[in-house]
């Protein structure tokens, strides 16, 4: 993505731009009326590059302090107050959490800064406004320096950063992984001898300073670390005493060291810092609510069309597959219907070559049909005999002495019997639509008897009445008693000796039952 990197100093803007891990050449803008037109209308040709703009001014000011250790809106409206009456003047102003004491308390230590200089920033960001141009973030070069710490793990001992930049050489002062205060020295030559010299003076005083501001402890060391270019480091070459450890570093080494691809004009460290802030987009070090509106809206449009890209893809390929599924149907369909032409083909052929006949083959398969009618409206007892002997199973108090089957010819009997269906009534039997008579009725006479019987006719009625119920389940049958173990009928006599029981005696029955197919 590519990205709009700008470097503000006292005296001038300049303008790269990063794009496949590469930064452009500068263009340069002074800080003047005319500069600040003449970036409006550069910046009109990049409205959807997102701009960084990186500070690198004198007037930012530091300052360590401790809070309450408090949470939620307390701790929040207890810093704006704080910044507001250390920093009432600016909108460009901030703070970061450094830990906490050790005393009893537990205080936050807080780092609060500012850039002081508002009348110098407000015509620079006017102009990116004026052009609608999302601004991606307000930075600082001091601040910047904590990614260098990082990123070359430091440790946290006493640490003195020292680069140079087109703005001047800047000291930053770490301690325990934190950032302490960073000053910025104006140089008044490019010479190696007279920055070494500069640079030899500016760490003295910065010794003396830090010693009566108790931040470094008599007899403490001081890790110096200095990032330049080759010339000038060779001047600065100093000897490792026991108060100083000194460590340089050229720009091409820091590059490789941060993975950086090589970077144009890199005699300063003013390209180091742009790239720094190119590849890791840190969020902004000033955030103003003017500069975070315009910057989300264009967020909000890189995810539209991320989202509509995303659409579209899923579309195509949508497409593409209902695209291949009807190409395979299609061949499918081909396919069944040059087989249903060859099967077509082949039927002709054998009907072509079957030996002629006198009977067309659609009365053949009529009177297969009739036939098979025929034989399904036949007479046959094993129906019958099976509902019987499936009641007759439950019962074993029932002993079978005769049983005999005859077909009725009465009209009244042969109706056919319509049977229910979830869907509604059946049909009749279709021998009925071509003339031919109805399966008939079927009639078979049951004799039985009960055993054991013992004389007791109550049970014997009881069992035939339960024999009769039983086959009564069945809506095809009707059952009729023809004779009953007792006759209890009133012209009948009732004769019997007591005392004189048969014990081989057995109470016989006969049903007549009635099936209609």
């Amino acid at each position: 993505m590519r990205k709009h990197l700008l470097y503000l100093t006292n005296t001038q803007l300049t303008a790269r731009m990063w794009q496949n891990g590469r930064l452009s050449a500068q263009v340069s803008f002074s800080n003047e009326a005319a500069g600040w037109q003449a970036l409006s209308g550069y910046l009109s040709d990049f409205k959807h590059v997102p701009v960084f703009l990186l500070m690198d001014l004198i007037e930012e000011d530091f300052q360590r302090d401790t809070i309450p250790h408090v949470l939620g809106n307390t701790r929040k409206n207890l810093i704006e107050r704080r910044l507001s009456q250390l920093y009432r003047d600016t909108p460009f102003r901030t703070y970061s959490h450094q830990g906490r004491e050790k005393t009893s308390r537990k205080d936050d230590v807080m780092l609060f800064n500012a850039l002081t200089n508002a009348p110098l920033i407000k015509p620079w960001i006017d102009a990116i406004h004026q052009q609608q141009v999302p601004l991606a973030g307000i930075f600082s070069a001091a601040l910047l320096s904590t990614l260098l710490f990082k990123q070359f793990n430091l440790g946290t001992e006493p640490v003195l950063l020292i680069t140079r930049q087109s703005s001047g050489m800047r000291q930053n002062f770490f301690q325990g992984g934190y950032l302490r205060f960073s000053r910025l020295i104006q140089l008044s030559s490019d010479e190696p001898a007279a920055i070494a010299a500069i640079a030899s003076q500016e760490i003295t005083k910065t010794r003396l300073f830090l010693a009566n501001a108790r931040l470094l402890q008599r007899g403490e060391s001081l890790y110096i670390v200095a990032i330049d270019n080759p010339e000038t480091l060779h001047s600065m070459q100093a000897v490792d005493t026991e108060a100083s450890t000194y460590r340089y570093l050229s720009l091409n080494e820091a590059e490789r060291q941060l993975g950086l691809k090589a970077l144009p004009d890199n005699r300063l460290a003013d390209t180091l810092l742009l790239a720094l802030l190119a590849k890791k987009s840190p969020v902004s070090h000033y955030p103003l609510q003017e500069q975070s509106h315009t910057y989300m809206l264009w967020q909000l449009r890189i995810l539209l069309y991320f989202l509509s890209a995303a659409t579209v893809a899923g579309c195509v390929l949508w497409s593409s597959s209902n695209m291949l599924e009807t190409i395979a149907a299609a061949r499918q369909f081909n396919q069944q219907q040059q087989a249903t032409l060859n099967n077509q083909q082949r039927y002709a052929d054998i009907v072509a070559s079957m030996p002629k006949t006198l009977v067309n083959p659609h009365d053949m398969k009529a009177a297969v049909d009739l036939h098979e009618l025929l034989l399904k409206n036949n007479s046959n007892p094993k129906d019958l005999l099976r509902l019987i002997s499936q009641v007759l199973d439950h019962m074993p108090q029932l002993r079978l002495d005769e049983l005999s089957w005859e077909v009725s010819e009465l009209k009244d009997l042969a109706e056919p019997v319509v049977a229910a269906t979830p869907q509604g009534p059946a049909t009749p039997p279709m021998a009925t639509l071509i003339g031919l008579p109805v399966r008939p009725a079927e009639i078979a006479i049951l004799k039985a008897s009960v055993i054991p019987f013992e004389h007791n006719y109550r049970s014997a009625l009881d069992s035939l009445n339960q024999l009769v119920a039983e086959l009564k389940t069945n809506n095809h049958l009707q059952v009729s008693v023809v004779r009953l173990p007792l006759d209890t009928r009133s012209t009948v006599s009732l004769i019997g000796e007591a005392g004189h029981e048969n014990a081989n005696a057995a109470a016989s029955f006969e049903l007549k039952i009635l099936w209609k197919p």
